[in-house]
């Protein structure tokens, strides 16, 4: 399994970002990756100082560096980051910067806080969603005061290319950090989406589908638990699978109910439409998202 060489946090001061750097020292620490930390300057919140005290932005944006520089190396040293942290401070748009930063640095994972400094309650900032549906390396988005090693994990299988990472993902975090794993497959009766399949032409209303047989269920538990074999080695694990009529819906209320504290999932499913940002199942999760979550690419296993 490949081992973490290069971590990005992006930090904006909020409690979200303190829980994200946390995170990041550790695995950085275990993995003896390299860390780089990045702070934005928005550009926005400096015109807008600029044209209340009617300044010019260069020299707003310079004080504004200065002043979140000086900050900067007050909040690491706050929190304890390792002198060997690489540290840079940019004036720009923050998720163009990052993007900016993950093509120049080519981090193997970018740490986020869920939310930035909105702290809302439950789903992703607009920041952390823009950066998991455009950034092209593993992301993993951190709850606030979660700096804590790993301990329930939940690997979203849709036997797509790109469960086969997420089952690999899964299982390094799991050896990792001694966590167990549920290899979970979500299932729903595929004539929810075609209301009308069954109908007689011109009926009104559906008649009642055929139920799935229990041999199709066995079949499919089959496959699940040798699509993860692999991945189930060496480490405490599940094979299940869940019926729900909604994909997020039903990931979600296997991660209450298990208590889990990370969702790893890919950023496509099976679909991989070129013209799709981002996976519809991932998207859901990201507007009521009550875990850690890290999404992963097909191709990550070569980084």
């Amino acid at each position: 399994m490949n081992t973490l060489k290069t971590i990005l946090v992006p930090v904006d001061f909020s409690t979200g970002s303190r829980s994200a750097l946390a995170q990041a020292m550790r695995l950085a620490g275990l993995n003896g990756a390299s860390l780089h930390v990045l702070h934005v300057v928005d550009t926005a919140a400096i015109d807008m100082i600029a044209v209340s005290r009617r300044m010019s932005f260069e020299r707003e944006a310079a004080i504004a560096a200065e002043g979140a520089q000086e900050a900067l190396v007050r909040w690491l040293a706050q929190a304890g980051a390792p002198a060997s942290c690489q540290t840079t401070l940019v004036v720009g748009v923050p998720l163009h910067e990052i993007l900016e930063h993950i093509h120049t640095l080519k981090p193997d994972l970018v740490v986020a806080g869920i939310t930035g400094s909105g702290e809302s309650k439950l789903g992703a900032g607009s920041v952390s969603c823009k950066l998991v549906r455009k950034a092209r390396t593993k992301v993993l988005l951190v709850r606030a005061a979660h700096p804590n090693p790993f301990q329930k994990i939940i690997a979203c299988i849709d036997f797509s290319e790109t469960s086969r990472e997420v089952a690999a993902q899964a299982h390094r975090v799991a050896v990792q950090d001694g966590a167990r794993v549920d290899f979970l497959h979500v299932w729903r009766e595929p004539w929810l989406s075609l209301p009308y399949a069954h109908a007689p032409f011109g009926a009104s209303v559906p008649m009642t589908p055929p139920a799935i047989s229990d041999d199709y269920l066995q079949a499919t538990e089959s496959a699940l638990r040798d699509f993860v074999s692999e991945a189930s080695q060496e480490i405490e694990s599940r094979a299940l699978l869940l019926q729900a009529t909604n994909y997020g819906n039903g990931i979600v209320a296997h991660a209450r109910q298990t208590e889990a504290d990370l969702i790893v999932m890919g950023r496509k499913g099976r679909t991989n439409l070129r013209y799709v940002l981002l996976g519809s199942t991932a998207e859901q999760l990201l507007t009521i998202l009550p875990t850690a979550l890290l999404v992963v690419n097909p191709a990550d296993s070569e980084t």
